[in-house]
């Protein structure tokens, strides 16, 4: 026999969620599940609840699991006031270190980074900003030992791919610093997250989008920042790997644009003239879109079909000229959002991240749906 008494609770729970989710969620308010919803459910004091969230106490290990499994189940999330209130530390610091910030690209993240962290200074997180010009080994390095001379406690960086920065943040995570790779990865067994798009599985996206684009053979143009960003290589690799697979398809020509316009125009006219028979451009980083399109408008290669990654303004007025035939967008002000935000939960809420990487969904865009 059974009744409304005798019925799991999780089921009970679950029931009442997705019928408040199907259309009881009044003025904006999302329900959410509280610390004593989830011992009911894990069939545990709402003590233990709180010891698993702080980090603090012994937990049997598949009490735990059950615990976090629930709370990452029902999208739990502690109110930040509380904890802020609560909280017995100073306010903690946070560093934010962006290379070559000057590139349009980097401006919608830096943007959700500030808005976010402005957000969180209420809850007593606060933010030091190493906004840097260029790919310069030092000046990432100088503003690590900087961070760290401040008490920083996280950071948020677009790592540059050199033993030394590499080194320098081995050591940080090493100490215990909370390090956040965004938008680009570096090679490392030390334990930190990444936030920003699959490099390799965007390489492969653009050319299985060239292939359905392109009728006939490829001979497919290549233009890059260089190989400072490992993200970027990933980038090419990916491209490459995906179009080698394709009959009478390949990569003519490649070149390191170093995310800069003249530059990459005055590569772009030579590759034009050098290879007459290409019929395909990949733009894997967009520092040096704007070149690439002026080289092929000067040249009269409107024939070239082009795909590129990122939105920025030079790519939008590309697509609607006609000269860029489909971009890979990578979600840069989510990347921004999801970096700050993870910084919060550990500093200010104690919450840990539940897994190593954050990806964005690598969406395509053409110019009906720019």
């Amino acid at each position: 026999m059974s009744s409304a008494n005798s019925q799991n609770p999780r089921k009970i729970f679950v029931k009442s969620q997705q019928s408040y989710y199907n259309g009881d969620i009044c003025k904006g308010v999302v329900r959410m599940i509280t610390i004593k919803q989830i011992a009911e459910l894990c069939g545990v004091s709402r003590g233990t609840v709180d010891r698993v969230i702080n980090g603090r106490g012994n937990v049997k290990e598949e009490k735990r699991a059950l615990i976090l499994k629930t709370m990452a189940e029902f999208g739990y999330q502690p109110n930040p006031a509380a904890r802020a209130l609560v909280s017995q530390k100073q306010s903690p610091i946070a560093g934010v270190i962006i290379s070559a910030s000057e590139i349009q690209f980097f401006a919608p993240i830096i943007e959700a980074l500030r808005k976010t962290a402005d957000y969180y200074e209420r809850f007593g997180l606060q933010v030091r900003w190493h906004l840097l010009t260029g790919y310069s080994v030092a000046e990432q390095c100088t503003a690590i030992a900087a961070l760290r001379a401040e008490g920083a406690e996280a950071i948020i960086i677009n790592p540059i791919s050199d033993a030394d920065v590499i080194s320098t943040l081995e050591e940080a995570i090493h100490d215990g610093l909370f390090v956040i790779s965004l938008n680009n990865d570096f090679a490392s067994e030390k334990p930190h997250v990444y936030v920003g798009s699959d490099y390799t599985a965007g390489g492969r996206t653009a050319a299985a989008l060239l292939r359905k684009i392109c009728t006939g053979s490829i001979r497919a143009g290549v233009s890059y920042s260089g190989e400072r960003m490992l993200g970027h290589y990933q980038r090419v690799e990916g491209f490459r790997s995906r179009l080698s697979v394709e009959k009478d398809c390949g990569i003519t020509a490649v070149m390191e644009d170093s995310d800069d316009d003249i530059h990459a125009y005055e590569e772009t006219l030579r590759m034009i003239d050098d290879h007459p028979a290409m019929n395909a451009f990949f733009i894997a980083t967009s520092g040096g879109a704007h070149g690439v399109c002026q080289a092929l408008i000067k040249r009269r290669r409107m024939d070239i079909t082009v795909v590129t990654f990122d939105i920025i303004p030079a790519i939008r007025r590309a697509m609607q000229r006609g000269i860029i035939d489909a971009a890979i967008y990578q979600h840069p002000r989510r990347q921004g959002q999801v970096a700050m935000q993870l910084v919060y939960d550990r500093l200010i809420s104690g919450i840990a991240p539940t897994r190593s990487e954050y990806l964005m969904t690598n969406e395509i865009r053409i110019l009906e749906n720019l």
